[in-house]
């Protein structure tokens, strides 16, 4: 349970998932499936259909010259009206996640019920809804499951990552001066590394 305070809840009140709360929402006792999405929209900053429509396809793993395995996630964003391409460099925790979903998930897509059918957004939205239930018990609050996205690009900007950086990660942008450098994206996963264990 976390406490309100009231000289910072019209920051809190903003849309977006504070550290605090994904921190506190992880550790809840909720289903596997929930937890890796959730794992998943913070640290990368994909939007919730984006997830739920990953495929084994989209996620790319490469074993380094030290044996150490880096991966990112292709594809295209399905909310973009230029059809963005998805380019997103993975975190550890990410790479661990999505790499036990590739050799578990008998499905084509990685978010998916034991049938095999992709997961509607309403089952994450119910499980996001109950974790702000335990989270502020005494009071009616509630985020969007769109705050998760709005969170990681909170958390990115308090550890001063480059706008550019962000909003290639996010798909809002696809090229521009500094395209080399966003593809590369050590800025943020570094930060996701250092600072979400």
């Amino acid at each position: 349970m976390l406490k309100r305070n009231t000289k910072t809840d019209s920051e809190n009140d903003k849309n977006y998932l504070t550290v605090e709360e994904f921190n506190a929402i992880r550790r809840m006792d909720f289903p596997k499936d929930f937890l890796d999405f959730l794992e998943i929209g913070f640290r990368t900053g994909l939007r919730a259909a984006d997830i739920l429509n990953l495929k084994k396809e989209n996620i790319v793993l490469t074993k380094n010259d030290d044996d150490s395995l880096t991966g990112r996630i292709h594809g295209t964003a399905l909310k973009t009206k230029s059809q963005t391409q998805i380019n997103i460099r993975l975190d550890q925790k990410s790479l661990s996640i999505l790499k036990d979903r590739l050799e578990n998930t008998k499905s084509d897509f990685l978010f998916s019920s034991k049938s095999g059918d992709p997961y509607t957004i309403e089952y994450f939205k119910k499980y996001f809804r109950k974790a702000f239930d335990q989270l502020y018990p005494d009071v009616k609050f509630h985020k969007s499951i769109h705050a998760i996205r709005s969170g990681n690009r909170k958390f990115l900007e308090m550890h001063n990552v480059n706008h550019s950086e962000i909003d290639f990660r996010q798909c809002l942008t696809i090229y521009g001066p500094t395209y080399t450098f966003m593809v590369e994206q050590s800025a943020s996963v570094d930060v996701i590394n250092k600072y979400l264990k």
